[in-house]
């Protein structure tokens, strides 16, 4: 009669602690569907099975850390564990134990992943709250969690103990833990044992139900949140931005002003995060004293919608028009951190859960811009230089081809359209004295190769993506449609850019306005042409090089071994790399529209100098115009010019093609 009366407390308990799980859920489910919808997340189910098998299972992006191989230990040996539940439980309440629990095989592997899950809660202890790195936060909620899960893994080995004593069973080999509890509790009488027993279970049954508690009301959400958010991560280019539709007129507000502007799929972001911190220490504007953590960005959205969605949810069922959230910027965001992105993707790359920060804070930008009219004096200077004469500087836009004087280069509109590649310049490499000699270094390897091309000269525009990553979205449309006129006059069909910004919105965003071409950064075209041997670099260049990898040209385009190919490529180039470099690379500060705002704290360029001058190189390479000189100005302040010089790429083969 006894396991009937525990059978009945234990299923009144559990289906009480299953209920309470299951409605707080639902209720972060309903607050998800207060959000802006999105359509394009349901694409290509069999890439997102895959993404989920590799991310979620096998936990790939996890285990790019060293520190996540705890995890995937903790991860597996978890689910060992929960599997291993059902036996322990319908054991302990009947007295029969499934079928394959009496296998030798079976009972070591769940005694071994049992094991791993113990070993990685007291690293996680250890780390959290002994060696406390930046990344990590102190947590009561990560604590609770992790000591509710050391109480699960105890309490089964406590009450295997306990039973093999109580039916004088041996130890043995494949329950090797198991057996060392029965042996310390060897010797007690039988009431103690039983004593022990059924502490040890209730504890182990308690400590569950409250772990379903916990889970829908602190970070360890992300055990459902992060799985959903693999499947539906970004399929498309991490270089492109969404279209705004601008074509209602009746339309007063753009971009994310309050929580639920944000896309269902934006709000999961912050049910998937595990507060880890990864985005946090690898976020340039956090570690040079900015106010912009992507943690907390992610975060206090999240925090927000669950502050804000019962009310939400209470107005909408009284049928209430004004059921809408507070302002984003009244509470939750200051303006300051949303202007501090350089939209650099460092963030997004090493977040273990598919987290996309960079197109949220773009949205906020949207709406300061566009709804707000609000914009610090020089990024308000910016657009207006764009709309005058096309170029951020406001130089007059008859300038454009004037770094190409003296060197035999043809318009479009001379050969009439008829140039197998389009050499499209960029504003940077148009205007700027230092940055043109990366235009001509490019163009002289152009001919030396025999490359048919030409240029728009005084007809070219801005690519307009300072414009869309400052916020301007109607800006950046306009400029967007009249390139689009221009290579369409000209039957475009190849482009060729020094500029990564350019290269990135051409390729990823362009083809949302109407043109698709091949699109090719000056690196990837000229290493092209170095395998094929239409350029041979005899000249040598004794210097010892570091590059820095373009932040629009690597984690947005993942092109990172054309540009060492090439200086591999240069006689007498010895290469060095900086301790952060390909994926994990520190930004320059410029992107973004960081190239043309005033900057707080510790300046990030200089940031970056520091790091390309502890490698001991002569020369820092780079393959961008906007990183050129951010790393130009990095090295002068600290005053290290004289020694070290800064050159693109281009400069360095074109030197060893005696050009």
């Amino acid at each position: 009669m006894a396991w009937v009366i525990q059978g009945i407390v234990f299923l009144l308990l559990f289906g009480t602690a299953l209920f309470l799980f299951a409605s707080a859920i639902w209720q972060r489910v309903r607050f998800l569907r207060l959000a802006a919808p999105e359509s394009e997340r349901f694409d290509q189910p069999g890439r997102r099975v895959w993404e989920f098998v590799k991310n979620v299972l096998f936990q790939e992006k996890v285990m790019a850390e060293p520190s996540g191989i705890v995890h995937f230990f903790l991860f597996w040996g978890f689910l060992v564990l929960v599997f291993g539940d059902l036996d322990f439980i319908i054991y302990h309440l009947t007295n029969w134990h499934l079928p394959w629990a009496y296998s030798p095989v079976y009972q070591f592997i769940e005694e071994l992943f049992t094991s791993f899950v113990l070993i990685a809660i007291v690293v996680a202890l250890i780390r959290r709250y002994a060696l406390r790195p930046m990344r990590l936060s102190k947590s009561f909620e990560a604590g609770l969690i992790l000591t509710l899960i050391g109480l699960i893994v105890l309490t089964t080995f406590i009450a295997a103990g306990a039973d093999m004593d109580l039916e004088h069973a041996t130890g043995t080999w494949f329950t090797p833990v198991g057996s060392l509890m029965a042996t310390w509790f060897m010797g007690l009488p039988r009431s103690s044992l039983w004593v022990i027993r059924e502490l040890a279970f209730w504890v182990h049954v308690s400590s569950i139900m409250v772990f379903l508690y916990v889970i829908p009301h602190s970070k360890h959400l992300h055990m459902v949140g992060s799985m959903a958010n693999w499947y539906y991560r970004k399929l498309d280019s991490p270089g492109k931005l969404k279209k705004l539709d601008l074509s209602d007129e009746s339309q007063e507000e753009f971009g994310a002003g309050r929580v639920e502007d944000f896309t269902w799929k934006q709000l999961l972001d912050g049910y998937a995060c595990t507060e880890c911190g990864r985005c946090h220490i690898s976020c340039p504007a956090t570690l040079s004293g900015k106010v912009l953590s992507p943690k907390y960005i992610i975060l206090k959205m999240k925090d927000q919608l669950v502050q804000e969605g019962p009310g939400m949810l209470a107005k909408l069922a009284v049928g209430a028009e004004d059921w809408h959230s507070e302002s984003l910027f009244t509470s939750t965001f200051s303006e300051d951190e949303i202007w501090a992105c350089t939209t650099c993707r460092a963030c997004e790359e090493a977040c273990p859960v598919a987290n996309e920060h960079v197109q949220a804070i773009v949205d906020m930008r949207r709406h300061l811009v566009l709804t707000e009219g609000k914009t610090s004096p020089e990024v308000t200077k910016v657009f207006a230089n764009l709309e005058r004469q096309s170029n951020e500087w406001g130089i007059s836009r008859r300038e454009r081809a004037a770094w190409a004087k003296g060197l035999p280069i043809k318009t479009m509109a001379e050969v009439e359209g008829q140039a197998e590649y389009l050499f499209f310049v960029g504003t940077a490499a148009s205007f700027d004295q230092r940055n043109q000699k990366i235009a001509q270094a490019f163009a002289k390897i152009l001919l030396a190769a025999g490359v048919d091309f030409a240029i728009l000269g005084d007809e070219e525009e801005s690519d307009g993506d300072s414009a869309r990553r400052l916020g301007n979205e109607f800006l950046y449309q306009e400029i967007a449609a009249s390139n689009v006129e221009i290579f369409k006059t000209y039957g475009v069909k190849k482009i060729l850019t020094t500029d990564p910004h350019t290269y990135n919105t051409f390729k990823n965003e362009y083809p949302d306005f109407g043109f698709s071409a091949e699109i090719y950064h000056s690196t990837e075209f000229v290493a092209q042409l170095l395998q094929a041997g239409r350029l041979k670099p005899v000249h040598p260049v004794e210097q010892t090089v570091t590059y820095h990898d373009s932040c629009y040209l690597g984690r947005y385009n993942d092109i990172y071994d054309a540009p060492r190919y090439i200086l591999g490529s240069i006689p007498g180039v010895k290469l060095v790399e900086m301790d952060r470099n390909r994926n994990k690379s520190l930004c320059c500060g410029a992107g973004g529209g960081g190239m043309f705002k005033e900057e707080t704290g510790t300046r990030i360029n200089v940031m970056r100098a520091e790091e390309a001058l502890s490698t001991g190189a002569s020369i820092v390479g780079t393959a961008c115009p906007y990183c050129m000189t951010m790393m130009i100005d990095g090295v002068n302040a600290k005053g290290k010019d004289e020694a070290v010089s800064t050159y693109d790429v281009m400069e360095l083969l074109a030197m060893s093609l005696e050009l």
